[in-house]
């Protein structure tokens, strides 16, 4: 579920909840025609749903799930909703898009040579590359896709950009994301008492997103990676020669995917974003 707000006819605002499944590429252009329909403006993106999984399964779009919910769709909700974002902005104050990713994006592994496959992203989907210990390094995978994405659309957007975008890590918080581990009594033990000594509250991982969503100076922290409400350092994979090289093919094959899901991709990489020169 997400929720937005509404400013009615009189000038109040109130919340209204719209399913968003984004383990379905349907579900998310839904909402967007859903938002347009209703002829609703934003100006602030906060893309924070996800999932953690060390089960190999498929959605009905044929991808690996967590690939998919962290990756794909939040990708594809983010280009969608782009032109309304930027609608909104102004050069004295930009839109936000804010990409809820994690400091475990440090130790993501198996991309070690991704620059010389026929194709990430079919790779990182194929089962059989998802062995057991790749699917134990999914989630933070697919952290570290967010923030190479968070980077390659920032590089294209123009410059002043009306819409700053950035990837935060909310840092290690209480919540339900853990339930599949935690099905394990044992395992549960270790987690709950890991989240009681160094975890925040939720309210207070929250914080995080709202800096990011609300705070001056933007476009200070425009195609970074935010932890603790400040500009970190990308992991060294990230910012290796072959991270950049995986980041900008896994760019330009995202494209592919989301432009083959819905046009209006292609049409808005056309119209608000430069192109990379050759």
């Amino acid at each position: 579920m997400t929720c937005i707000d509404v400013e009615t006819r009189s000038g109040m605002t109130g919340i209204e909840s719209w399913p968003l499944e984004l383990s379905s590429f349907d579900s998310v252009r839904s909402f967007v025609d859903n938002f347009e329909a209703k002829g609703c403006t934003a100006n602030v993106l906060i893309a924070n749903a996800g999932m953690s999984t060390t089960k190999y399964a498929k959605t009905p779009d044929g991808y690996e799930t967590t690939f998919q919910v962290n990756y794909l769709s939040t990708a594809l909700l983010s280009i969608l909703m782009l032109p309304h974002l930027i609608k909104m902005g102004t050069p004295e104050r930009a839109s936000r898009l804010v990409i809820v990713s994690s400091e475990v994006h440090y130790i993501a592994n198996r991309l070690k040579g991704a620059d010389k496959w026929p194709s990430i992203i079919e790779t990182i989907n194929d089962e059989a590359y998802c062995t057991s210990s790749v699917m134990m390094n999914r989630y933070p995978l697919s952290k570290l896709l967010e923030v190479m994405f968070i980077r390659e659309l920032s590089s294209r957007l123009p410059t002043p950009t009306l819409v700053a975008v950035s990837a935060v890590n909310p840092g290690f918080c209480h919540s339900r994301l853990s339930r599949e581990i935690e099905s394990n009594p044992i395992l549960k033990f270790a987690v709950s008492t890991y989240k009681g000594l160094l975890a925040r509250t939720t309210e207070m991982g929250s914080r995080t997103l709202v800096h990011a969503g609300i705070e001056p100076g933007e476009r200070e922290r425009h195609g970074h990676y935010l932890s603790s409400c400040e500009v970190a350092e990308e992991s060294d994979y990230a910012l290796s020669a072959e991270g950049r090289e995986v980041s900008k093919r896994l760019w330009h094959e995202t494209l592919k995917v989301l432009g083959d899901i819905d046009p209006r991709v292609n049409t808005i990489v056309s119209e608000h974003l430069t192109q990379d020169i050759v």
